[in-house]
Parts: C-alpha cells; sequence; structure tokens
C-alpha cells in the first residue's frame, strides 16, 4: 500500500475503534440522520454527537448536508457498511465473540 492510503486507512480505523462512532455509522448505515436523531440514538448529547460526527466525516467515512438549519450526515457510500459486514464475519469466522477485551500478558 502508499503511504497515504496507510495513513488513510489507519485514520479510517481509529475512527471506527470508538464504541460511540462505531454505534454510529452502524445507525448511519440504515440512512441519513440529523445531528439531534443521532445523539437520540446512541444517548449522548448533541454537542458529543456533533464532535463525533465531524470527526467522522474528516476521515471520510461521513458526508454531511445542510437543510435548513440542521447537519444531516450519511455513509460515504455502501462499502463502508462492507466494512461492518466484514468485521462482524470476522469476528464470527475466529470465534472472537465473548474473549475477554483485556488478556493482559496472555497470548
Amino acid at each position: 500500500m502508499e503511504d497515504v492510503v496507510l495513513f488513510r486507512a489507519s485514520e479510517i480505523f481509529s475512527a471506527l475503534s470508538n464504541p460511540v462512532r462505531l454505534r454510529i455509522v452502524e445507525y448511519l448505515c440504515h440512512g441519513e440522520r440529523s445531528v439531534g436523531e443521532v445523539a437520540n440514538h446512541v444517548q449522548i448529547g448533541h454537542s458529543g454527537a456533533s464532535q463525533h460526527l465531524s470527526f467522522l466525516a474528516r476521515t471520510g467515512l461521513l458526508v454531511s448536508t445542510t437543510k435548513g438549519k440542521s447537519h444531516i450526515y450519511k455513509i460515504r457510500g455502501p462499502r463502508v457498511q462492507e466494512i461492518l459486514r466484514l468485521i462482524d464475519e470476522f469476528c464470527h469466522v475466529h470465534v472472537l465473540y465473548g474473549i475477554p477485551i483485556d488478556l493482559g500478558d496472555q497470548e
């Protein structure tokens, strides 16, 4: 991979490593939403939702439009949903569900 692609990939994985942002992306896979709708869905404040959405948009995972006074966000395209599907498949194939998050020194 080219360096620029490696850098972008690390930004995308960093964005998806936060459970709230991951939940937001998953929610937006079902359609475009306003900041308020996202905030209500993930049960965080409007300001926090706005910050997460802005970060996701900067990484390229989301695009935003303005309708009146509202910012509307949606996933950039079907490949974002495919990334989530592949992560889910990876966890199933490798039986990663239920494994403790912190394994300490065990490998």
